[in-house]
């Protein structure tokens, strides 16, 4: 590459940057608390296939992958407390790459400002599924992260993770974890998941969920009485249950949902908003499965979780195990740590916004 390239990670690191973007012959751009930033000092980014350092930080498997498909995913240590998270792809004006700063140090539940749901479903669940839902960059992994090192420092389990690619390194302590990367120690994540069938895991953490074969195996699993955690790219709970749902053929509907209302243990929808001070906070959609919300799946009626989430008065979750995005973003203007702007611009219905000011 034609630039200091550990400048610009240092220099995204230094900036606590969540996001470095290069483009063929473009300066850099780093993201810090959602903006983005062009880094004026740097040398414009070149890269040509087939050279040394492109593929430097990919194994022989994903520069195949990218030789075929025009892009793959891969992730790589950088010193002791870093890594970095990548994509690199063809288009237009030549070879782009994307990268997501992660911290190796995991934060724990306080730090994160996570809700109490996130440290009951590491202590107190065994079995069941748990989700963590919102768009790309708010959060999930390190959420789920989060859990993992948590059970990991409090009990005994064992633990597998099947990641595209492995973002948090995770270390024996109480617990035996073992992680595994597609392309690099499974073919798929399906296949993956099968396997672990024959490992004896307590606890699994899948990803993402992408594909039927994925969702198939991941319901079965938590219904065979392993605790099962992933993540979906979806914008609220009744969103996501029907994700699920209509990813599987017309003729097996019906059972997932049965499967789905005796699995399901609770969904969060995630959001990193910006705060009136510049930093990111947390916002969220809380949806916990409680015998209502199982007969509402069973029944085809996701919409109506709607209401049960509407029930949450106040928002408090100390009173509720269900929460709107909305009433969370409404709650955060109370306390004056956002703008009604900002909420606008992160809830799912704007409308909301407006009526729960008004209580």
């Amino acid at each position: 590459m034609n630039i200091n390239f550990t400048k610009i990670l240092d220099l995204a690191i230094n900036n606590n940057a969540s996001d470095i973007h290069f483009q063929t012959g473009k300066k850099p751009i780093i993201r810090v608390s959602g903006k983005l930033m062009m880094v004026e000092d740097a040398e414009f980014f070149q890269l040509k296939e087939g050279s040394p350092e492109f593929k430097v930080y990919m194994n022989e498997n994903q520069y195949q992958y990218y030789l075929k498909h025009g892009n793959t995913d891969f992730a790589f240590g950088y010193g002791d407390d870093y890594r970095f998270r990548g994509n690199v792809y063809r288009q237009q004006n030549g070879i782009s790459m994307s990268l997501r700063l992660i911290r190796n140090k995991i934060l724990n539940f306080e730090q994160l400002g996570l809700p109490s749901i996130f440290k009951d479903i590491a202590e107190n669940y065994r079995q069941g599924f748990f989700l963590c839902c919102g768009p790309t960059g708010q959060g999930k992994s390190t959420s789920l992260a989060a859990i993992l090192s948590h059970i990991n420092t409090h009990r005994e389990a064992h633990i597998i993770t099947i990641e595209d690619p492995i973002e948090y390194t995770l270390y024996n302590d109480k617990s035996v974890i073992e992680q595994r990367e597609i392309g690099t120690h499974a073919s798929t994540f399906s296949d993956a998941l099968r396997a672990t069938m024959r490992q004896d895991p307590d606890v699994i953490m899948i990803g993402e969920m992408r594909d039927y074969e994925t969702m198939q195996t991941a319901v079965t699993l938590a219904e065979t009485g392993h605790l099962v955690l992933s993540t979906m790219h979806t914008n609220s709970s009744a969103q996501t249950i029907d994700r699920i749902i209509d990813t599987f053929p017309e003729q097996k509907q019906k059972q997932v949902r049965i499967q789905l209302a005796s699995t399901l243990t609770g969904v969060v929808s995630q959001r990193l908003v910006p705060s009136i001070n510049g930093e990111l906070i947390f916002a969220y959609e809380q949806l916990m499965v409680n015998d209502a919300v199982r007969n509402i799946i069973r029944s085809e009626k996701s919409e109506q979780i709607y209401n049960a989430l509407q029930g949450a008065e106040n928002g408090k979750e100390e009173e509720t195990s269900m929460l709107r995005l909305e009433q969370c973003l409404v709650n955060l203007i109370k306390e004056e740590k956002i703008t009604k702007e900002t909420a606008m611009q992160y809830a799912v219905n704007r409308e909301l916004i407006d009526v729960f000011l008004d209580y």
